[in-house]
């Protein structure tokens, strides 16, 4: 009987050692699995000069990262410029890939000022704009401009809310296409807004909206499709609990 109760508790010793091994591995491969899915971050440094001359052909790059890795294969980079108090009238300018992840492009800033250049970068199902300020000429120069165009922008200002909008290349009569604007506040995604797309035809006074939902934080997509060939104004309406309200607008040509 002593020796039954002996192979008995070895036996049980066994089994109890096994379950604990197979919850060890079960344990160490759920959390191979958490890291393997976890998604570096897409890092941008946006190198532009503090101050430059005025009529100067400025150079502006982006070194684009993931980890240790640079991206070289990066969907799009786009930079934006525009002079203080005139958001409304930026420019948006392709930029060239470089190497080692490296991308830049050049323009030439005529007006005294202060401007700014905020990077678009879309890569690897991640977006992110960081922003620099650019000085343009002395400040005499600056105030003798600004005196001069003061009541042309004396009611805007400057938002510290970024929205770009990322729709594809061509978009073609009746076909479903996404839509989707991407959010930052601080040089933090927005998250929690409530966010529309207002849709209109130029020249007409009729507008479609389409409410967008938050896929990630700072990304906000909805889909639609046009049932009309022609140029149209797609204006996204930005709005929080805290009292946010922003706009911007982007021009959007339908083909046949």
């Amino acid at each position: 009987m002593r020796k039954i109760g002996s192979w008995i508790s070895i036996l049980s010793v066994a089994v109890a050692l096994a379950a604990c091994g197979q919850d060890n591995a079960n344990e160490t491969e759920n959390n191979s699995t958490a890291e393997e899915t976890q998604v570096e971050t897409l890092d941008v440094a946006l190198d532009t000069p503090e101050k430059v001359e005025k009529g100067e052909k400025v150079t502006f790059s982006a070194t684009v990262t993931q980890g240790d890795e640079t991206v070289d294969d990066a969907d799009e980079v786009m930079f934006e410029v525009w002079k203080e108090g005139s958001k409304e009238e930026s420019e948006m300018i392709e930029a060239s890939r470089d190497g080692d992840g490296v991308y830049s492009a050049e323009k030439e800033l005529d007006e005294a000022g202060k401007y700014f250049v905020q990077s678009h970068v879309t890569a690897r199902d991640l977006h992110t704009m960081p922003k620099n300020e650019i000085m343009v000429g002395s400040e005499e120069e600056a105030a003798s401009e600004s005196h001069e165009h003061e009541h042309e922008h004396e009611h805007e200002h400057e938002s510290d809310v970024s929205i770009h909008l990322m729709k594809p290349e061509e978009i073609k009569v009746n076909e479903e296409v996404s839509l989707m604007a991407h959010l930052q506040k601080d040089d933090s995604a927005l998250t929690g807004a409530d966010v529309r797309f207002e849709i209109s035809k130029v020249d007409e006074e009729k507008a479609e909206w389409i409410d967008a939902k938050e896929m990630k934080d700072g990304e906000y997509e909805a889909s639609t499709s046009f049932k009309n060939a022609g140029d149209y104004t797609v204006t996204i309406h930005v709005e929080n609990d805290e009292g946010l309200h922003e706009h911007t607008e982007e021009n959007v040509t339908i083909t046949e």
